[in-house]
């Protein structure tokens, strides 16, 4: 073999073997930084320990279940709550737990119109990124606040973003909670669309998802939920709570926790 062809060859396998090295390298981080059960909680002792998570149910009813994240808010508040008014439509609002404290009488009002309050953490918190201990203060403060304000402890939490695992799903076992997530979203960007994809494909047991504080809301959600509202009404559609969705499908056993059918109010 001559020494151009020798260099030729001991240059590839050189590049091949870098390549694989780094290739290692960028997985190996992950293999030795955290295991795939490195976040498994395994609460002790005998006692039950369960935590539903729910995207939709199927009623024969012909109910629906808005759900209104993020707030509240002194500009989107009102108008979701006068929106909702219009079309004698129910909604449970998942509450963030400092902005409940800078509006608390827009938690009040909701309340006493017989909307559901929910469990939204204390600051909008990702809970797969913090361990049980900092979970479980930020729902536990904000439970407590929503119990001051209105009578009563939320019995359901939403996870930000929609993100929870096994250690997430361990504290809200432990609070009793359900968790709620959804089978369709409104966005803020394209709230014409997604009504428009709603209006096609949501059935009895939906869970829509909507926000009435964070980035999300803007005059053309508003405005999309109000066609929403009133389009599946006409169509002979009920919007209630979470908890009343859940209660309408466990009374047929057709899937869901069993909760009380009145509200939290």
């Amino acid at each position: 073999m001559d020494r151009r062809r020798f260099i030729a060859r001991v240059s590839l396998l050189t590049a091949g073997g870098a390549a694989g090295v780094a290739a290692g390298f960028a997985a190996e981080p992950v293999m030795t930084k955290e295991g795939p059960t490195a976040r498994t909680a395994r609460p002790a002792g005998p006692a039950p320990y369960v935590a539903t998570a729910t995207f939709r149910t199927q009623p024969s009813a012909k109910l629906i279940a808005l759900t209104i994240d993020d707030g509240p808010t002194r500009e989107w508040t009102p108008q979701v709550l006068k929106i909702l008014r219009r079309h004698d439509a129910k909604a449970t609002f998942f509450r963030v737990g400092e902005r409940a404290q800078a509006a608390p009488d827009l938690v009040v009002q909701t309340a006493d119109a017989g909307h559901e309050q929910g469990n939204h953490t204390w600051a909008h918190d990702d809970l797969t990124q913090h361990d049980e201990t900092f979970g479980r203060d930020s729902l536990e403060r904000t439970q407590e606040l929503l119990a001051k304000l209105t009578g009563q402890p939320p019995t359901l939490c939403r996870p930000p973003y929609g993100r929870i695992d096994s250690v997430g799903l361990a504290v809200c076992a432990g609070l009793h909670y359900g968790v709620t997530l959804w089978s369709h979203g409104i966005t803020g960007v394209n709230a014409q669309f997604d009504v428009d994809e709603i209006l096609q494909q949501a059935s009895p047991g939906s869970i829509v998802l909507l926000h009435d504080g964070g980035p999300q809301p803007n005059a053309s959600l508003m405005k999309q939920l109000d066609r929403l509202t009133g389009s599946m009404t006409d169509a002979g559609y009920r919007f209630v709570t979470v908890s009343q969705l859940l209660a309408a499908s466990a009374q047929e056993g057709v899937g869901g926790p069993s909760v009380p059918e009145s509200d939290p109010a």
